[in-house]
């Protein structure tokens, strides 16, 4: 009976399903194995997280700072200085953009210094007390509240020294990717020609050609964001000390540099701006000009976001306002902070991409077309020549009748 179901059984459906069977036999171990040696993955990726972030750190530092080094190394070739004009290069442009921040924290501080110079002291005592009696009254109801939901201070003592953990993994981040950018700069031959290479023997000539085209769109694409930001905040900076100081609010230019600053994040210079306008205006009494102060920033903001920050961006990434628009939003539902400042290049390369597939689609199109018409044209000629022919044919058998 067995022996007879098996031998009407089709040999190709069995090996079909027997594949089928050991793959499916092959997954379930997996699944298992990987459930059951969970935390040697857990430990591998955080591991691997630990040394991939100064790393993505040195790229983005080293990516900043190329332009500015290569326009050095360019000059320092001039001066015959070939085999010292990159290290110079790096140091110096990394000297350049130590200089501009320092610079800009002393002018931030110089002027946090003179505007709390020229603040009433009474008016910060009154705030000081002010917050400690609500900060008192505040704290009583958290306790209480963290009580009710089963919580204790130690809890909170936890929270905060996780909190204390990640600034400190951020700094050391930070520092190590700086180390990091700096290596990157001093290689960026040497490390770009490996890749291509290894590349080129992995996936072929195509492949590459292809790849390299992508990075030079990602680059033009980034590069033409953070320029545009750039300007976006430089504008936002002086337009608000400009308005802010016409009407007379304490300390207007630490506000719009403040201001300025957090704008080249997305969203974080209303915060910024907010909250700096209402320290200044609080610790000065100047409750009238705190609202007069927050109805200006709302106008320059609102003109910001909607209109001047759009089109800069569409012009320095070729794509239209309204993208830029719905690319922040779908961003920032999707990867929240981080995805709002990456949505936008990211939706600027995807329609790059797009156009170019286009444009590739087209052209083949149009190749067709006058393929196809250049057949027509040799086919009509072809037979203009044969009806040619038979004429002529017609024509001779004609006279030779005649003449018989």
């Amino acid at each position: 009976m067995i022996k007879k179901f098996l031998s009407k059984l089709d040999p190709k459906f069995v090996k079909v399903c027997a594949y089928a069977g050991a793959t499916v036999l092959l997954v379930l171990i997996t699944i298992v194995l990987l459930h059951a040696s969970s935390p040697f993955w857990s430990k591998l990726w955080a591991l691997f997280c630990a040394v991939l972030r100064p790393v993505v750190l040195g790229l983005i530092f080293a990516y900043l700072l190329t332009p500015i080094v290569d326009k050095l190394e360019g000059t320092f070739r001039i001066y015959q200085l070939d085999k010292a004009a990159r290290p110079i290069a790096v140091i110096v442009g990394v000297l350049i953009f130590v200089a501009i921040i320092a610079a800009f924290l002393t002018v931030v501080a110089v002027l946090v210094y003179k505007s709390i110079n020229s603040m009433r002291i009474d008016g910060i005592r009154e705030l000081i007390e002010y917050a400690k009696n609500d900060f008192a009254a505040f704290l009583d109801i958290v306790q209480k509240k963290l009580l009710d939901f089963g919580l204790s201070i130690s809890t909170i003592r936890q929270i905060i020294t996780a909190f204390a953990n990640a600034v400190t993994k951020l700094a050391s981040g930070l520092l190590f990717g700086a180390i990091f950018s700096i290596y990157f700069l001093m290689d960026t031959t040497r490390i770009s020609s490996y890749w291509s290479r290894a590349y080129h023997l992995i996936a072929g000539h195509k492949a590459e050609a292809q790849f390299l085209q992508f990075c030079k769109d990602a680059d033009t694409v980034f590069s033409g964001y953070i320029r545009g930001q750039f300007i976006d905040a430089s504008i936002v900076g002086v337009l608000t000390s400009l308005i802010l100081s016409i009407v007379d609010i304490p300390s207007a230019v630490i506000i719009g540099i403040l201001t300025g600053f957090g704008n080249l994040i997305p969203y974080v210079g209303p915060i910024v701006g907010y909250l700096t306008l209402t320290l200044i205006c609080l610790s000065s009494g100047a409750y009238v000009k705190l609202a007069i102060g927050a109805v200006c920033l709302a106008l320059i903001l609102f003109v910001d976001g909607n209109i001047l920050n759009p089109k800069l961006l569409s012009n320095n990434i070729k794509i239209h306002p309204l993208l830029v628009i719905l690319a922040l939003i779908g961003g920032g539902a999707i990867g929240g902070f981080v995805g709002m400042i990456v949505g936008v290049p990211i939706a600027a390369l995807i329609k790059l991409q797009l156009d170019r597939y286009l444009d590739s689609k087209e052209a083949t199109l149009h190749a067709i077309q006058e393929g196809g018409e250049k057949t027509t044209q040799i086919a009509d000629e072809a037979h203009k020549e044969l009806m040619e022919k038979n004429e002529t044919g017609k024509r001779k058998r004609r006279k030779k009748t005649e003449s018989k």
